[in-house]
């Protein structure tokens, strides 16, 4: 996989300074393992000036005097200015002398100019001309230079192999370095250098891991996630302890998960899995906090208390039970939809993807289940024992029993900031009309619509990766390092350019033994295809056509570089395609033998090694017949032609896939042509290809994630709201912010739909569901409650999951936001991603959504969707529970909300029971009570709850006096 797993790969600097040579071994083979440094200089940050003056010289050469060269092989420009010998012998010297005295300007300026002249003359194939910048040859002036320094050393040498030449520079990994939170050794300045004396300096071995050293202080970060959840969770809770026991459920999950996540014989857990905590964290904050806020909210309703102290065990249960049904239907379908959109991703064939999304999947199930099971056992026990105690180490003993109103008006609990917010500025504002109209919904609904149209027409701009992944910071040393070499010293330009590979005999890969856990460290078997045959004269022929073939396909696709010609081919006046065919031809006196005689005559040309007679440096270093003539014990089973292409290394997906495309339809349509035994002809392009591959299954991981998860949440939202109109309001909200969070992406970020993109298009479709579902749900079950308007069913989704809508959105951005500090851009990436999820979600939620149904939100029944009798009537059984008599009474009418204008003198009790009779309903307890001349009406009625007999007369045992409940007649009103 193209993604940040093992050991870092060096730039491709050693073929270009070994030159064929071997490094000497002291040790056994097996004990080393060999080590490539690269230094590269410059004259200052804007690369001015010439970098070989006495000055910079000297200060490389003190720089590399502090590094043990004994045994390896060092190229190093400080070897031509410092060397006593010839100029051919200076370049390959292994060992020398350290005296780094201050050369004279002459001596400096002559060497020089002997450098100018053999690069003038000789080109790239100077031995200088690695050292210098492409235009030194006529201007002798280079701002740049490099040092390769390569040696075998014993496996514990290899990290710190580099160790002196970063402490001379001030290098070193830990935390608080140069202005960053915490830094890799690597980190250099704005250019990627950092000064060391008059030149600045850029450095990188080979043997430095740099993704398995930095990924712990990215994953010791998700402390400061936690700690920053927990924080938030106290300040809602208004409680330590409940934060507490919130914070360790979620924590909880993480190792949970990974017992279920082990019996699928799963245990690959690595780079992407670290982003699991930090999606965790929020939204199992999320699933407490609605849990909580509901117990707030139905305690208020239904068990209003005149003086502070515990429920009696049957309050508790009543309200525990009100609460609990409310919050697990609510908790479920953000939780259901949110799984499956992780769920999507087994449909993956990268298997980090498919398993971070089943490790998520797990996580956010099990928080769901604590959430419904452990968090209302931590509850009750704060409920009795730790409420309303302010002390920092409150007592552990019961608190005595509250004191319940009976016709008292309740008492009001403390509002927090949300609240004032959403009751003194949101709701009037929301409420505000002119004329018939309310315009501050009106603009905010066209508003939010305006910015879904701008994120659909630049999600649609999104396009294929243009370019390589990053995945370090713009200052890391090793960003960018391709393009920087490329562009700064004079290489050869046909260095930069794949070569493609044709071959036959190989029929497939037997995997059947390969752990897809760890594909390291098992290795399947080449199926070879038993019906090859190269001893025939036709598929000889075929051989030599295709290779002819090869030489001049044409390509006018933009990948192609091939400015001035229109081949596949590189051009050059050097020999571009290796056939070993037309080689072994030309070596065998213009003859190919067949049958019999045709593979030992081919086996003795292969051993005879002449690669060096047939190719130069163009192609040479890619030519190997010992492994392109495939003999594996005694037989030919496979051969291989090659040709260096006109397509750059680096191209991006976009460009790159339509040359594969293009290769896949030629190799196809060339088959059809080949003799039976040519039939396994395939095609690579080094690794280039299956970096393209691994693109295309990220791509269509998101499309298909997509594709599932969309419809998945349409449903969730029609069975949790059972109104289709309010179905689709919610929908098309979240339908806009994932095109909003990915045409923010393009506009404001120029990102293309890379690898990151791809795993925040499946965390984008979870998370956007969260608040719309949350609040859409509460609003179609206000109408239980009283309300019928939809202006008063706004008002109560706000009032009773406003705040938990605030909440949840501080902690599942802030702890995302803490990402930012991480050293991984990856992480950045989707720290940035993360909380732009987030607040599109707060704001289409808060916003459109309920801009939506305050102005055309269906009341009463309007857009229901029917539920057959049998389940309505379960429901209400199972939701009514038992009453205070100990028995249910599915049906019995609903009980009424007390109005507000209760006990004002514009109330009228009689036009009101007559309402209330019309629909079918009970009067509140005390409402009835006053009917029969038993005692006044308070000045505010607690709100009734369906299947309860009023606010107090539900938490209260009906004094003796009481009459029986009174049912009114639906057509006069009388009792």
């Amino acid at each position: 996989l193209a993604l940040p797993w093992g050991r870092t790969q060096s730039p491709r600097l050693a073929s270009q300074v070994v030159a064929g040579r071997g490094l000497q071994d002291s040790t056994e083979e097996g004990a080393l393992e060999e080590v490539s440094i690269y230094v590269w200089y410059k004259t200052n940050e804007e690369a001015t000036g010439t970098i070989f003056t006495p000055e910079a010289l000297q200060e490389m050469c003190r720089l590399e005097a502090k590094m043990n060269l004994s045994g390896g092989i060092y190229d190093s420009p400080i070897i031509t200015f410092y060397g006593n010998t010839s100029m051919s012998e200076k370049h390959f010297r292994s060992t020398y002398l350290w005296d780094c005295l201050l050369l004279s300007k002459a001596s400096v300026d002559a060497t020089v100019t002997e450098l100018k002249e053999s690069v003038k003359q000789v080109g790239p194939m100077s031995p200088y001309a690695r050292f210098v910048h492409p235009s030194f040859a006529s201007t002798g002036l280079s701002a740049y230079t490099r040092t390769v320094i390569m040696k075998r050393v014993p496996q514990e040498e290899v990290v710190n192999l580099d160790l002196p030449i970063r402490e001379h520079l001030g290098r070193h990994y830990g935390f608080f370095q140069d202005g960053y939170y915490h830094s890799s050794a690597y980190i250099g300045e704005d250019d990627r250098f950092v000064e060391s004396g008059p030149l600045r300096v850029r450095l990188f071995s080979s043997g430095v891991n740099e993704f398995g050293t930095m990924i712990g202080p990215d994953f010791l970060l998700a402390f400061g996630s936690i700690i920053f959840v927990w924080v938030v969770m106290a300040f809602h809770l208004q409680s330590v302890f409940l934060a507490s026991c919130g914070i360790f459920q979620i924590i909880m999950s993480l190792p949970v998960a990974c017992i279920f996540y082990r019996m699928f014989q799963i245990d690959y857990f690595e780079f992407l899995h670290i982003l699991i905590v930090y999606l965790v964290l929020g939204i199992g904050a999320d699933d407490i906090f609605v849990l909580a806020d509901t117990f707030r909210h139905v305690s208020g309703d239904i068990a209003p208390v005149k003086v502070q102290g515990a429920y009696s065990k049957e309050v508790l249960h009543k309200v525990l039970r009100k609460a609990y049904i409310r919050t697990a239907s609510a908790i479920f379908n953000t939780s259901f939809t949110t799984a499956v959109a992780f769920l999507s991703c087994s449909i993956s064939k990268a298997m980090p993807m498919r398993t971070c999304g089943w490790y998520a999947a797990i996580c956010i199930v099990l928080n769901f289940v604590f959430t419904i099971t452990y968090t209302p056992a931590f509850l009750a026990i704060w409920h009795y024992r730790i409420a309303g105690k302010r002390c920092c180490c409150p007592s552990w003993s019961l608190r005595p029993e509250a004191v319940l109103v009976q016709m008292a008006t309740p008492r009001k609990k403390r509002a927090g900031l949300v609240e004032i917010f959403i009751e003194k500025l949101y709701i009037p504002m929301m409420n505000k009309r002119v004329g018939a109209v309310r315009p501050i919904p009106l603009v905010i609904a066209l508003a939010m619509f305006g910015c879904s149209v701008q994120g659909a027409y630049f999600a649609s701009q999104l396009t294929p990766p243009r370019k390589a992944e990053v995945w370090f910071p713009s200052n890391h040393m090793l960003s960018d390092l391709s393009e920087f070499m490329g562009k700064n010293f004079y290489q050869p330009s046909y260095d930069n350019y794949a070569v493609i590979s044709l071959f036959w005999g190989v029929q497939g890969f037997d995997d059947t033994t390969v752990d897809i856990y760890h594909p390291d460290s098992t290795t399947g078997m080449v199926r070879f295809d038993p019906a090859f045959d190269l001893s025939t004269a036709t598929a000889q022929q075929a051989v030599l056509d295709t290779c002819q073939k090869l030489r001049t396909m044409k390509c006018v696709l933009a990948g192609c570089d091939n400015a001035g010609y229109d081949t596949l081919r590189y051009q050059s006046t050097m020999k571009s395609h290796a056939c070993f065919l037309e080689d072994f031809r030309h070596w065998n006196g213009g003859t190919i033998p067949t049958g019999d005689a045709f593979e030992p005559r081919l086996l003795e040309f292969q051993q005879a090694g002449l690669e060096s007679d047939y190719y130069d440096d163009l192609l040479g270093g890619d030519i190997d017949y010992a492994a392109d003539i495939g003999f594996v014990d005694g037989k030919l089973r496979y051969v291989v032609i090659k040709i260096r292409s006109t397509m750059p290394r680096e191209a991006p997906y976009s460009k790159g896939v339509e040359i594969q495309d293009m290769l896949r339809e030629w190799n196809e349509n060339a088959l059809g042509e080949m003799p039976a035994s040519l039939k396994s002809m395939k095609f690579v392009a080094e690794d280039i290809f299956r970096r393209y591959d691994l693109a295309s299954e990220l791509l269509s991981s998101l499309f298909s994630g997509c594709a599932i998860a969309a419809p998945m949440s349409f449903l969730v939202l029609i069975l949790s709201t059972k109104n289709i109109i309010v179905a689709v309001y919610a929908v098309y909200a979240v339908a806009s912010i994932v095109f909003c969070v990915l045409g923010f992406c393009k506009s404001a970020m120029n990102w293309d739909l890379g690898v990151g993109e791809a795993i925040a298009g499946v965390i984008v479709i979870g998370y956007s569901v969260d608040y719309v579902v949350h609040l859409a749900h509460i609003y179609c079950e206000a109408r239980h409650h009283g309300a019928h308007t939809r202006a008063d069913r706004a008002q109560f989704a706000l009032r009773n999951m406003g705040s938990t809508v605030f909440a949840g959105a501080i902690t599942t951005a802030g702890s995302g936001a803490i990402m930012f500090l991480c050293f991984f851009y990856f992480f950045f990436k989707m720290a940035l991603l993360i909380t732009v999820t987030i607040a599109y979600s707060f704001l289409f939620s808060l916003g459109f959504f309920m801009s939506m149904v305050w102005l055309i939100g269906p009341e009463g029944s309007f857009g229901d969707i029917p539920t057959p009798k049998f389940i309505e009537r379960r429901l209400t059984s199972v939701i009514a529970g038992p009453s205070g008599g100990g028995h249910t009474e599915p049906s019995a009418p609903a009980v009424a909300q007390g109005p507000e204008l209760v006990g004002s003198r514009d109330f009228n009790i009689a036009e009101y029971s007559a309402k209330v009779a019309k629909e079918g309903r009970l009067l509140p307890a005390s409402m009835r009570a006053h009917l029969h001349g038993l005692r006044p009406i308070a000045a505010q009625i607690p709100a009734a709850t369906p299947g309860g007999d009023g606010a107090n007369a539900s938490s209260l045992t009906p004094s003796s006096g009481e009459r029986p409940p009174v049912v009114l007649s639906p057509c006069c009103g009388c009792a």
